[in-house]
């Protein structure tokens, strides 16, 4: 239910903030819940994933491109995608998702998105 609230939230706020430029950066605040976290009291790694869809829609949604996607009737699907998992999130900190399209060609979008925590961003 957690994720739903937040996908609903980030959608809904979407509208009301300010309209970004194609390649502007989308900036999320979040906070890690118990139900983001593992048995090792961290962040679990498949929540990074979920989150990281949360901060491509907020992006989509505010420059424009959600409302193209549908227009032409494509779906955002996710065909690749390399991570690394550098310090742990623990429960209750806050931290920020940031997100940015780098490129494009003629089939794909190449998107960037970053955890970062404190001033120190990472990976």
């Amino acid at each position: 239910m957690n994720l739903y609230l937040r996908l609903f939230i980030v959608y809904l706020t979407a509208f009301s903030r300010s309209r970004l430029h194609a390649l502007d950066e989308s900036v999320l605040t979040f906070r890690v819940w118990l139900n983001d976290v593992d048995i090792n009291g961290h962040m679990n790694h498949g929540r990074y994933m979920t989150l990281m869809d949360l901060g491509s829609l907020d992006m989509m949604v505010r420059s424009g491109l959600f409302k193209f996607l549908l227009k032409h009737k494509w779906r955002p699907i996710i065909a690749s995608v390399i991570i690394r998992y550098k310090p742990s999130l623990r429960p209750f900190q806050r931290y920020q998702l940031r997100t940015r399209l780098l490129c494009w060609d003629q089939k794909w979008f190449f998107a960037e998105q970053r955890f970062v925590l404190g001033e120190k961003p990472w990976p």
